[in-house]
């Protein structure tokens, strides 16, 4: 035998052993713990591979010979050190330098791979300490999953999703790439079935036809495939467009020769519900049941109620067809656009459609905008809503199906972790599922956690969850009622520390705690003493409704000291009602108090209206007043005894006696002031002409050439006043509109420490720049504040750069110069800036954590000049006559009040039968008698 031939032999023999062992030695291992495998010593080598292979080339070839021959083992010596080549042998010496060049590329080869394997690993381990303080870094989580694929290491691999998924759910594309490596691995059935289960917490996340697609492919592997089937049909086999795309690939792979009846289900199953071209499904199947009559005999095929399903679904598909049309005709990025037409897509099919197409659309409306609470929150209201008259009977025993309105709540929170609302909306699940406090305390961990933007969500959720407290308390249990005081305590605590003076601006906390210590905790004195920082907190003591409510707790005390609250309220300075205050006050002693009480009450009430009175008369508008003495001199010129006005002699004798020189003086200002006045403009330049504000006003005309030396400018002219100082503003004739456009393009560019203000000059007002921003809310732009004082723009765009291509970034700055501490980042898709909002909301940076959220400007007040009806407002109409009392605060009985109506109207009926006299005033007041005859009709 050949040489050659017998090293080939024998090199198979061991590859094959060695495959053998490898093997067993897998089979071993799966049933023992997982190893950390490498995922290229599991990737099989390639032709080119071990071609390049110089170990199986010239490496030595071990040989073993049964007979042990002086002769053989010097052949054995001769081959080690020889190269085998086409049935010959070579001496190494002669390509020793070839193989030496070869050998050292490879080196290198391995050596950057190498290098490239520690970097990637070095940076994974960075960012699993970075995760540990600060688990909520969007983007850390997708770099490190990049970064495992990188190290080729299984379990950083695995080590990295879990983490992602533990925190946020994975987009599909995602899960698609760490499924390819998970499937590429399993052979095994319970490997195989761990997939599945990857797949099934996939599709857990969102509603996706690209992962069930991969996991339709991956159904022929599992030996359920029949009930893997069963559950993506039941689930994306209603999708309106991809329905049936489903349903052909379950056919073309399980045949009619296969398992005919599941064939045939498979058609009737896709045709009760409103799918694309279901006519065509329609067609096929007609024409496939006429060829095959003989066969499906012993089926019993009810054409007739085919016909009325298909007919009928082919009606619910016309009215939705619109609205799926127009879903696809919306960019990706339109999120707002996207849910307001799901919300009308529901709200019309929920009158038509098969519950289970219903909830599909629902979960295809929180998976294309799951960044709003608003979608969320209508999909956990349709669950709660329809499980609260059971379940309906149509509704399949599907996983999507099967979920409760806690399981879609917790998903909502995986997602918007910012919304308050989702927060309270699975305490309020929580409770109705009577689950222990420990579950909805953990709720407010978390909300805590998340970071809120802004103190009214923080102020919300805490008032949710005290409200929990106070209807699952044991007042009796003297520890129930220390719990309660600590929560209390507690939350007023965490919200001053974190938002400052801005935390719960109105004290809600502190009033439900007094109202509380008040009632059932029966700490009245402990009650007083939070509702007296109630009122002396912010704006609160103008308000005379909490000044009322303050009084009825009190009342339950002491009533001397209800009556000092009283006068304390009606002598607050700015009261909002204080004729309501009086009036309860009245009611009260009347009520509660004695004759000297009661007559101290009437007094300070009564003199307090009367000032109350004439302020409101001395405040009356001064154009009225003006009306008035006009009217008053003019029916006075033919009054004899009406006094002469002045002698106008008296300011001319005035004006004589002031020096001269002053009147000069005066009038050199006056020329000086107005010379720009007097000047000529010349109107066809204005399109040459910049308006420039906000100056320094020590600037000169010369310093601000020099200044903006990027603009050819060809004369300054600052407005002075009167003294010949600058204003801060003037004007600039630049060469070219050219010019004129870069000028506008450097608005607020630093000139001396203040930012100057840049504008085109216009005359018409209505041509004049308008602002620029925008006022509604953008969601592909950012509102940061919290900056450090000495933030740069080139360091804000480097924080805000790996979300996405940024379109612009503004820092904004006073009028003096100094930095505000805020800015603005714009983003070119919202997708990108969700992310820097889960990812840097709350980072630290250099000792002060800055606050990120969607750029959401609170609404400007009108400024038109139409006139608003009081009413809208809440506000009472303005009353005519200076001494009618607002109306009080409803103490009255129903029954009295609709007495005293009657009377009323009883009195004006009859005062608008009585005719006037001459004088034109009404006749005499009745008499007792009058009102007895009225009272007895």
């Amino acid at each position: 035998m050949d040489i050659t031939e017998t090293n080939t032999k024998i090199l198979e023999e061991e590859i094959d052993e060695a495959e053998e062992e490898a093997l067993l030695k897998s089979d071993d291992e799966n049933d023992g713990a997982k190893t950390n495998i490498s995922l290229s010593v599991l990737r099989p080598p390639s032709v080119v591979e071990l071609m390049e292979d110089n170990s199986l080339l010239n490496g030595p070839i071990p040989i073993e010979l049964g007979n042990g021959d002086d002769e053989d083992m010097s052949l054995d010596k001769e081959i080690a050190g020889a190269d085998v080549i086409d049935g010959g042998v070579i001496d190494d010496s002669e390509d020793s330098d070839l193989n030496k060049d070869d050998e050292d590329d490879d080196d290198d080869e391995d050596d950057e791979e190498e290098d490239e394997e520690i970097k990637s690993l070095k940076e994974f381990q960075a960012i699993l300490q970075e995760l540990a303080s600060n688990q909520y870094a969007y983007d850390k989580y997708v770099r490190l999953c990049e970064l495992s694929h990188t190290t080729g290491d299984l379990d950083n691999i695995r080590r990295a999703y879990k983490m992602f998924s533990n925190v946020y759910p994975l987009t599909p594309e995602l899960w698609q790439r760490y499924i390819g490596v998970e499937q590429t691995l399993a052979q095994s059935e319970s490997e195989i079935q761990q997939v599945k289960d990857i797949f099934r917490k996939a599709l857990a996340d969102y509603y996706s036809c690209d992962l069930a697609l991969a996991y339709a492919s991956f159904a022929n592997r599992c030996a359920d495939a029949t009930e893997v089937w069963r559950e993506i049909l039941g689930t994306y086999g209603l999708s309106c467009y991809n329905g049936q795309q489903f349903f052909r690939l379950y056919r073309k792979q399980f045949s009619s020769e296969q398992n005919l009846e599941e064939y045939i289900n498979s058609f009737i199953s896709e045709l009760r519900y409103p799918l694309y071209h279901m006519e065509e499904t329609y067609i096929e199947f007609k024409v496939y049941y006429e060829k095959n009559k003989e066969a499906l005999s012993a089926m019993e095929i009810n054409w007739e109620d085919i016909d009325v399903k298909y007919f009928k679904a082919k009606e619910h598909l016309k009215k939705i067809l619109p609205y799926e049309e127009k879903l696809q005709t919306l960019p990706a990025n339109s999120y707002r656009e996207r849910g307001e037409v799901y919300f009308d897509y529901i709200k019309d099919s929920d009158k038509y459609l098969d519950e289970n197409v219903l909830q599909t659309i629902y979960e295809r409306m929180v998976a294309e905008c799951c960044l709003n609470a608003d979608c969320w929150l209508k999909y956990i209201n349709f669950i709660d809503y329809r499980d609260e008259f059971g379940r309906p009977k149509d509704l399949q025993r599907l996983p999507l199906f099967e979920q409760t309105p806690d399981d879609i709540c917790q998903r909502a929170l995986r997602n918007c972790t910012w919304s308050a609302e989702l927060y309270i909306k699975r305490m309020q699940i929580l409770e109705k599922l009577d689950r222990p406090k420990t579950v909805v305390q953990e709720v407010l961990e978390s909300a805590a956690a998340a970071g809120f933007q802004t103190p009214e969500p923080a102020v919300a959720v805490w008032l949710e969850y005290l409200t929990y407290l106070r209807r699952h308390t044991d007042w009796s249990d003297a520890d129930e009622c220390d719990i309660v005081r600590k929560n209390f305590n507690l939350a007023w605590t965490i919200l001053g520390q974190q938002w400052g003076v801005l935390a719960d601006c109105n004290c809600e906390i502190l009033q439900f705690w007094g109202r509380l210590e008040y009632g059932p905790l029966q700490d009245p004195k402990k009650g007083k003493e939070l509702w007296t920082t109630v009122m002396e907190s912010a704006e609160n003591s103008t308000k005379s409704g909490l000044w009322i409510e303050y009084v009825l707790l009190e009342m339950r005390r002491d009533l001397e000291s209800t009556r000092k609250l009283f006068s304390k309220a009606l002598n607050t300075p700015g009261l909002d009602n204080p004729l309501v205050v009086a009036s309860a006050w009245e009611r009260f002693e009347r009520c509660n108090g004695t004759v000297k009480s009661l007559n101290n009450c009437l007094k300070e009430c009564n003199r307090f209206k009367l000032n109350y009175h004439q302020n409101s008369y001395n405040q009356k508008p001064l154009k009225n007043a003006t009306k008035g003495t006009k009217r008053k001199s003019s029916s006075t010129q033919n009054d004899v005894s009406a006094p002469p006005p002045p002698p106008k002699q008296t300011k001319l004798v005035e004006d004589k006696e002031k020096p001269k020189a002053h009147s000069s003086a005066k009038k050199e200002n006056q020329t000086a002031f107005k010379e720009h006045e007097n000047q000529e403009i010349d109107l066809s330049k204005d399109h040459l002409r910049i308006f420039l504000s906000n100056l320094d006003y020590n600037l000169t005309e010369d310093e601000i050439r020099k200044s903006l030396p990027e603009l050819n400018i060809v004369n300054v002219e600052l407005i002075r006043s009167g003294n010949g100082r600058s204003r801060g503003f003037g004007y600039a004739e630049l060469a070219s509109e050219a010019d004129v456009e870069k000028a506008l393009a450097m608005d607020r560019k630093d000139l001396s420490g203040r930012p100057v203000f840049i504008s085109s000059v216009l005359r018409d007002k209505e041509q004049r720049q308008k602002f620029k921003y925008s006022a509604e809310m953008e969601l592909q732009k950012l509102f940061v504040k919290s900056l450090p004082t000495d933030a740069t723009q080139a360091e804000v765009e480097e924080l805000f750069k790996p979300f996405g291509p940024l379109k612009d970034v503004r820092l904004v700055y006073h009028k003096s110069g100094k930095f505000k501490q805020i800015a603005y980042v714009e983003y070119q898709q919202e997708s990108s800036a969700g992310k820097a909002v889960l990812a840097l909301n709350g980072k630290d940076l250099r000792g002060h954590s800055i606050s990120v959220a969607i750029s959401a400007p609170p609404p400007k007040p009108s400024t038109s000049g139409a006139a608003i009806n009081p009413k809208m407002l809440g506000l009472a109409p303005k009353r005519n006559k200076v001494f009618e009392q607002k109306p009080r605060m409803s103490l009255i009985p129903m029954a009295v009040r609709k007495n005293l109506t009657n009377n009323s109207v009883v009195s004006a009926k009859s005062a608008s039968l009585t005719p006037p006299t001459a004088s034109g005033t009404s006749e005499a007041p009745k008499s007792n008698a009058d009102f007895r005859k009225l009272l007895q009709k």
